[in-house]
């Protein structure tokens, strides 16, 4: 090793040479001191034995920084255990990739190392080493150096005959903190603002709000503004202007913005922003004539008509809406609804619409719609009417729930309309569960009954209109027919359930052991 450390030495100068030739860095420092803790392991013998490590010590550099990649460093350090001592001083170049936080170096290192064990004579060896480490930027003037790791080659024969070599290839571990010596003067960075009026152009009695952005400022400064128009609330870096009782125009609003830097070191910006302010003008609808439309503007009782309401403003100020009807449900807002008439008589339906800006200027405008109820038709076949779904609730398969007693309600009060129809539920299962439940009653006749038993308890419909059959389908389900006075159910695929042997199971939610119970006698039906 040490007859290629002079070679080693020679090609780091070599390398470092063409750096010298760049300007150094600004915020380089001029040197760098460094303290802490250092643990040495010899890697060598003596006396036949390992010398033990050194887990006592100290280790401290001085680098004086040619640029910002290369310097010249001073390196000492000392350590101690129970056989003796190991000091050392070197020097050589170190070489750094700087970062704005992390710095990782490189060093080679040549000088003399004076080793001292107890009870033998002490000598002064020459010493290379070869290693690098990383610093940890705190601050401009403080850094944290986590570790530095160091090859190190000397060697120790004074207690051996002439002639006889002891090699020590031996590794150093540092810790401590770096200080950064002859820093520049920080430079300040170019600061300047921004102002942004919103909107830019109002009209008298409105508000405009006046936003400052600052930029280049130092992160850790405390910013405050100045507004130089004045008249506004301030809150920050916003400030906001009332144009009450301004005449059209154009308005100029100023700001200014400080850091609290001390004396000299603190920085200023200023912005100034135009604004206008424009005389009213009220919304007015793009067709005064039919600024309502519908369509259609005859319809059926129970049929949907589209009510379009087209207003605009002169100033683009924003609109809103407000609708109301004198018969049937009106939905929607903003400028489009739709008129339901479900249940209307022969009538005619009238549309009234405001609309109204952020000053609120506002207009109206109406629109009719005729309502007519067709002549009734009295049906001669059954009429299905709607579906319940049972695939909701896997362990009660046949309980009505809640959306189911949407559906059945719907279907109370149709049958309700019309006293002389008769009503027949469906119930289905589907083959995996016919296969499942062996045991009477059957999932489909339960999903029939429950839904007759919600309809005459819960809703009043006489039980006697209600008739209640079974199936088989793909859907856990039950259909829901009206069958008008006189018209006969086409009953292929289906049949009457006996109610004498199928009961109702009650909605209400079944207690552990009650639901235990049923469940041994309903297979897995609630």
């Amino acid at each position: 090793m040490r007859r290629f450390l002079p070679m080693i030495l020679g090609l780091a100068f070599a390398l470092c040479a063409p750096w010298l030739l760049f300007a150094q860095k600004t915020d380089v420092p001029v040197a760098e001191v460094f303290g802490g803790y250092s643990w040495y392991h010899a890697g060598g013998t003596l006396n036949g034995a390992d010398v033990p490590d050194f887990s006592k010590g100290w280790g401290t550099q001085f680098t004086y920084n040619l640029n910002q990649w290369a310097g010249l460093v001073v390196d000492a350090s000392g350590h101690y255990n129970n056989i003796g001592h190991a000091q050392g001083v070197a020097f050589g170049p170190q070489f750094r990739l700087r970062g704005k936080r992390f710095t990782p170096f490189g060093e080679v290192l040549v000088g003399f190392q004076d080793f001292a064990p107890k009870q033998l004579p002490s000598q002064n060896t020459a010493a290379y080493s070869v290693g690098g480490g990383l610093d940890v930027r705190v601050s401009r003037r403080f850094s944290v150096r986590p570790f530095q790791l160091d090859y190190v080659n000397t060697y120790y024969t004074a207690n051996l005959p002439t002639g006889q070599t002891n090699n020590f290839n031996g590794v150093r571990l540092q810790g401590g903190v770096v200080f950064n010596l002859g820093l520049p003067a920080a430079e300040q960075s170019a600061v300047s603002a921004s102002c942004l009026a919103t909107p830019a152009a109002v009209e008298s009695g409105e508000h405009v709000k006046i936003e400052v952005t600052a930029k280049g400022f130092p992160p850790k400064r405390i910013l405050s503004y100045k507004y130089l128009k004045t008249g506004g609330r301030v809150s920050g870096n916003t400030m906001t202007v009332d144009t009450t009782g301004l005449e059209p125009g154009n308005y100029k609003a100023s700001a200014e913005v400080s850091d609290n830097g001390k004396g000299k070191h603190q920085q200023r910006a200023s912005c100034e922003v135009v604004f206008s302010v424009n005389a009213k003008h009220p919304p007015t609808l793009s067709t005064p004539v039919l600024s309502l439309s519908a369509d259609p503007s005859s319809l059926k009782s129970g049929d949907v008509s589209k009510i379009t309401a087209s207003a605009s403003s002169a100033d683009n100020r924003p609109l809103s809406y407000n609708c109301t009807t004198t018969g049937g449900r009106l939905n929607g807002k903003g400028s489009s609804y739709t008129l339901e008439t479900a249940g209307l008589p022969d009538s005619t339906i009238t549309v009234d619409c405001t609309v109204s800006d952020d000053r609120n200027l506002s207009a109206s405008a109406s629109t009719s719609v005729k309502v007519y109820v067709p002549a009734a038709v009295t049906p001669t076949q059954p009429v299905k009417f709607g579906t319940v779904k049972f695939n909701r609730d896997a362990k009660r398969p046949t309980r009505v729930d809640n959306e189911a007693k949407g559906e059945l309600d719907r279907y109370a009060d149709a049958l309700a309309a019309s006293p002389d129809a008769k009503g027949v539920v469906v119930g289905y299962e589907t083959a995996a569960e016919a296969k499942k439940n062996q045991v009477a009653p059957s999932v489909a006749a339960l999903r029939a009954v429950n839904s007759k038993d919600y309809l005459a308890k819960d809703k009043g419909v006489d039980a006697a209109r209600i008739e209640p059959r079974i199936s088989s389908s793909e859907e856990q389900k039950a259909e829901l027919w009206i069958v008008p006075a006189g018209a006969r159910f086409a009953a292929e695929g289906t049949t009457v359930v006996d109610e004498s042997k199928v009961k109702a199971v009650p909605r209400a939610a079944l207690k552990a052991k009650r639901a235990k119970k049923i469940r041994k006698t309903a297979p897995k039906n609630n």
